[in-house]
């Protein structure tokens, strides 16, 4: 594929054929856990909600489910063009499953052609070189930049995301989705789409006081409190979350610290063998109150999306000391073809349903 990008709506690659051995790819599932505020609407559970919400009759008495055009939500952010559409969605009786599409109707995709020609790069230099091409998306198709695909039954969510998606967008869409774009939820209920730690693992933790972030070879966060009767700090997630966006990468950390000059000054000087690494610690001095107790948890949340990071949580009573404690999982999935970047529908589906149960039956999660 071009660097940069994803494919578009049609389809590419050699189809499984009969006999084939069904290629797959290994992604995290992710868990949330869903709620809302509406206290008339109280027994609605997030499967009930979405089937309610396509179910929404326009002026001609057509359902949500058989309008795809009314399912796409215009992210309002500058002139980027970028779209979300509920494309495929079903229910299964128990749980209702969908795949998310972000979608782009402006940008470049850069190609390799494969013809060649021979062309002087320098003084000293003559080669033969392939050349390259950037083309918008084909009339009546959009560049596809990310995916997700996800599962809700009861409050439970399940998702599965791919590429330039992010949880954050597939919030936003199932809140425009139940508030805006239908009267599923009134405008003014509060929607909460929470991660989980995984509690089996040493039980209720309670309170958290630590929260340590280790990535792969990559800066650490530290979010923690000394409780003592002098004083109590919480380093809290204010700056984790609107600054150190990017876990995968200390750059934003050095920016946010020293400004981009210096950064980029500091970058250039380093050698093959280095990269930058960072310790970030951000601490609230005084009581602990709700709001710092609620902010550990609101970066467990930012935290969670982030597949390369290892999770360890301290509780006042108990802990989990190793491993990732946050609820989620890896799991295969089938391709429709071989080097596709999309994961086969019904396949994605049968495997969240999987997760669903495992987690049930492991007592991670309540049926």
């Amino acid at each position: 594929m071009p660097a940069g990008g994803w494919g578009i709506f049609e389809g590419f690659g050699r189809p499984i054929e009969e006999g084939d051995i069904v290629p797959t790819a290994y992604h995290m599932v992710h868990y949330r856990r869903f709620s809302h505020s509406h206290t008339a609407g109280a027994h609605l559970k997030l499967d009930g909600l979405c089937r309610m919400a396509l179910g929404q009759m326009d002026a001609t008495g057509s359902a949500l489910w058989t309008r795809a055009r009314d399912r796409v939500q215009t992210i309002a952010e500058g002139s980027s063009g970028r779209q979300l559409l509920l494309n495929k969605v079903a229910d299964l009786t128990d749980s209702v499953f969908g795949e998310l599409c972000l979608a782009n109707s402006r940008g470049l995709q850069a190609l390799l052609q494969l013809t060649t020609q021979t062309v002087a790069l320098s003084d000293i230099t003559t080669a033969e070189v392939y050349d390259l091409d950037e083309r918008t998306a084909p009339s009546g198709s959009q560049f596809i930049r990310g995916m997700a695909y996800w599962l809700a039954a009861g409050d439970h969510l399940f998702f599965v995301k791919t590429s330039n998606m992010s949880a954050a967008l597939l919030h936003g869409y199932i809140d425009w989705l139940l508030r805006s774009r239908t009267t599923t939820l009134p405008a003014s209920s509060a929607i909460s789409i929470q991660a989980e730690f995984d509690r089996s693992v040493a039980g209720d933790i309670g309170d958290v006081k630590r929260l340590v972030v280790k990535g792969n070879a990559m800066p650490r966060m530290a979010v923690d409190t000394a409780d003592s009767p002098e004083e109590r700090s919480v380093r809290t997630s204010r700056t984790v979350g609107d600054k150190f966006v990017e876990f995968a990468g200390a750059v934003p950390v050095v920016e946010a610290l020293l400004g981009k000059a210096k950064t980029e000054s500091l970058l250039e000087s380093l050698g093959p063998q280095e990269h930058l690494a960072v310790e970030a610690q951000v601490k609230v001095r005084g009581r602990r109150t709700e709001a710092s107790k609620a902010k550990l948890r609101e970066v467990a949340n930012d935290l969670a999306d982030m597949t390369d990071a290892e999770v360890q949580v301290e509780g006042k009573d108990g802990k989990v000391a190793n491993g990732d404690a946050i609820l989620r999982t890896t799991m295969p999935f089938d391709l429709p073809q071989e080097g596709s970047n999309l994961l086969d529908f019904n396949n994605v589906a049968d495997q969240l349903l999987e997760v669903y149960s495992r987690f049930v039956r492991d007592g991670k999660i309540p049926p």
